[in-house]
């Protein structure tokens, strides 16, 4: 039975709520410092039916299902039933600690772990990781944890650590988005006064990219930290640098 409260789901905002009441209040100061994926055997609809059955006695946090659609199932602040009996790399009873998330896949080894899905995976660890401060190493399999102990094989065939290193890559560029949009700016890589100021290394933008129509002429202009850049509209062969003060 469910105790003290679930949080309102979902916490995660590509996710979709699917609660399920198979869960607990984690230990007091556990926190959260794990990942573990799980692969659910069955398909999206019976999988979430059993992790949702009283009886069953077994739930996650999330489930992704084949096309890339998430479900939160209970909220990360409290302790679902996922890794069932479980040691390794000398920590015990790993639900304590770590958000469970199955994945749609028959785990024989054979069916694939679709891109969406891996995708769609790769997207809320990354947000799990930020969050929390996860460890790449504390980013495991549900064999890691209990496969010495009850035989777990999932999620069989899962490319862990190429998917560890993507989210490596991801995190910087996730933090990068979240600074830019916290300046009021949208951040494109491929727009050419960003290029430019990064080959030319400008620094930080401090304007957005903006229009201004001098004597008949409109030009594009966007300020970095150390000037401005500027170019005849749609002339991006010559881009002007133009001092923030007059000399």
């Amino acid at each position: 039975m469910a105790q003290g409260g679930s949080m309102a789901l979902p916490e995660f905002p590509l996710a979709r709520p699917y609660a399920s009441e198979n869960y607990n209040v984690r230990p007091p100061d556990a926190g959260i410092r794990a990942i573990v994926l799980h692969a659910t055997v069955g398909e999206a609809d019976s999988s979430l039916a059993w992790l949702t059955n009283p009886i069953s006695y077994v739930s996650c946090h999330y489930l992704i299902n084949r096309d890339g659609t998430i479900f939160q199932l209970v909220s990360e602040s409290q302790r679902a039933w996922h890794a069932g009996p479980s040691f390794y790399n000398g920590l015990s009873d790993w639900n304590n600690f770590s958000v469970g998330i199955e994945m749609v896949d028959h785990n024989d080894g054979v069916d694939p772990y679709m891109p969406a899905l891996v995708d769609a995976c790769r997207r809320l660890c990354v947000y799990l990781v930020g969050k929390y401060a996860v460890r790449p190493d504390m980013i495991v399999t549900h064999k890691m944890i209990s496969g010495a102990i009850t035989g777990k094989s999932d999620p069989k065939g899962f490319p862990l650590q190429e998917f560890i290193m993507s989210i490596a890559k991801q995190v910087p560029t996730e933090l990068r988005y979240a600074a830019w949009k916290a300046l009021g700016i949208d951040f494109n890589p491929n727009a050419m006064f960003t290029q430019r100021a990064q080959a030319w290394g400008l620094g930080r933008p401090v304007t957005t990219e903006q229009r201004v129509d001098i004597k008949g002429v409109r030009w594009a202009f966007q300020g970095f930290e150390s000037c401005v850049l500027a170019c005849v509209e749609g002339d991006w062969q010559n881009v002007y640098k133009v001092d923030w003060f007059q000399t």
